[in-house]
């Protein structure tokens, strides 16, 4: 048996096998991201379309929210793709992402966000990004 384990369906991760998951969780995050500022935009337009509702044609508007109803499939797609891998989607739109491990007896998260090189941190369940503290203070986690 490998150093991940299933513990009520969660799976845990070292650092090391974050860290190799990444090549493989990057492309999917910069998908999500996209989608996101893409879904952003097409709601923009949907606003300025409605409020012009008198000057526009309504397939216009109609255009938009089928391309909004698309958007939104894609990025239920890419959210089940990702939790397929066994990971949670912090935010969306920052690429963060957080990797279930284990500190000593405690349930913890190995933290990443897009455009970082590797995981390199950590958080208390409970805690969000600004909880955030450096793996190197903790050794237990790096053995795994």
């Amino acid at each position: 048996m490998g150093a991940s384990v299933q513990s009520n369906a969660v799976r845990l991760f070292t650092p090391r096998e974050a860290n190799a998951m990444l090549p493989v969780l990057r492309p999917l995050l910069v998908a999500l991201a996209d989608k996101c500022a893409e879904r952003e935009q097409l709601e923009e337009l949907l606003i300025e379309t409605e409020q012009d509702s008198g000057k526009g044609p309504a397939r216009d508007r109609i255009e938009l929210e089928v391309r909004l109803d698309t958007n939104l499939a894609e990025r239920k797609r890419l959210f089940e793709a990702l939790a397929r891998h066994g990971i949670e989607v912090k935010d969306p739109a920052l690429g963060l992402i957080d990797f279930h491990t284990q500190r000593g007896a405690e349930l913890v998260y190995l933290c990443y966000r897009l455009g970082e090189s590797t995981v390199t941190h950590w958080h208390p369940l409970d805690d969000g990004f600004s909880g955030r503290q450096p793996l190197k203070s903790e050794p237990e986690m790096l053995r795994a």
